[in-house]
């Protein structure tokens, strides 16, 4: 090796330890046997010789800066910081509300849209009803899971369908089934019906999916014990899209017993758009966990939930 290239290698090597791995400049010098000032002339060096290049990100304020970290820390499309309001159901509205916008408002290019299920949703679909209804346009929004018989219509997703569309100017396509069957054989028969086709394939041509990020355990259960066991303990999950669950690293977790209608991971992931709403109450680790997943492009979070998010993948 020539002594210039020798040189150079260890120029990157100060400078991996120093911005990559966060050591001082004495932890350097002491794991290279080296002095702390020629620590800093072999920095100052990988500088003027653009081995380190530093770019500064003009921002107007910290919240774009967060939106910015959120993007790069995790890969994502985009992220939207909302600022907290006075309690966590204001926080909550505004988030829903400022999902509605990114997805429905005027000259949003979706036609296909599938919505997921749960609180936000609900306030989503409570927001669209304080607005005027938009002129008709080609276009139809359809659940990405089957319903269930609660007293709230978070979970109600046809009903959150009809909701968006009359708003969104779109038409809807429902799905007029259970999330949860009995067993995996009568879910495999009712995948076969005509009906839930049609809408399998909307789920694969769709250009943007709405969901929302939960913590595990949350309410409702979905029938945990019957389809995992004890395994979401036992693997450590931390959160929920859908009726997936996963840990915080994003490994899903499989259930023992396959019985939920609903939109698959891979069509999710080959969505051109994929918004993921975030609630105040929401856990880092199960934000985390649904990014690291691959759940989402575009994610919608409040500040303060932003701040632990980040911190938390340092």
């Amino acid at each position: 090796m020539k002594p210039a290239d020798k040189k150079i290698e260890r120029l990157i090597e100060v400078a991996q330890l120093y911005y990559e791995e966060n050591l001082t400049q004495n932890e350097i010098a002491k794991r290279l046997g080296i002095s702390r000032p020629l620590v800093s002339i072999l920095l100052s060096e990988a500088r003027a010789t653009g081995v380190v290049t530093i770019t500064i990100n003009h921002v107007e304020n910290a919240q774009q800066l967060a939106e910015q970290r959120l993007e790069a820390a995790f890969r994502i499309r985009r992220a939207v910081v909302v600022p907290d309001g006075g309690s966590a159901d204001e926080t909550d509205n505004a988030v829903a509300a400022e999902a509605y916008r990114l997805c429905f408002a005027s000259g949003a290019p979706w036609r296909q849209i599938g919505v997921g299920w749960g609180s936000l949703l609900g306030r989503m679909a409570d927001y669209a009803e304080t607005l005027e209804p938009s002129p008709p346009s080609d276009g139809s929004i359809f659940p990405l899971i089957g319903g269930i018989g609660a007293s709230y219509r978070s979970y109600h997703t046809n009903e959150l369908a009809r909701v968006l569309s009359t708003r969104a100017g779109l038409s809807a396509d429902y799905l007029y089934m259970p999330a949860f069957f009995d067993s995996d054989s009568e879910l495999d028969f009712a995948r076969h019906m005509e009906t839930f086709t049609a809408l399998n394939d909307k789920w694969t041509h769709m250009d943007l999916a709405i969901v929302s990020i939960s913590n595990y355990p949350s309410y409702p259960d979905l029938g945990v014990e019957y389809r995992f066991g004890s395994r979401l303990t036992k693997e450590k999950a931390v959160g929920r899209v859908l009726a997936y669950y996963f840990d915080v690293e994003g490994r899903i977790i499989e259930a023992n017993v396959d019985n939920v209608l609903q939109v698959t991971r891979e069509q999710l992931q080959n969505t051109a758009n994929c918004v993921a709403m975030c609630s105040a109450l929401l856990r880092p680790q199960s934000v985390a966990g649904a990014l690291r997943a691959g759940f989402a492009d575009t994610l919608i979070l409040p500040q303060s939930l932003a701040r632990q998010v980040l911190d938390l993948n340092q």
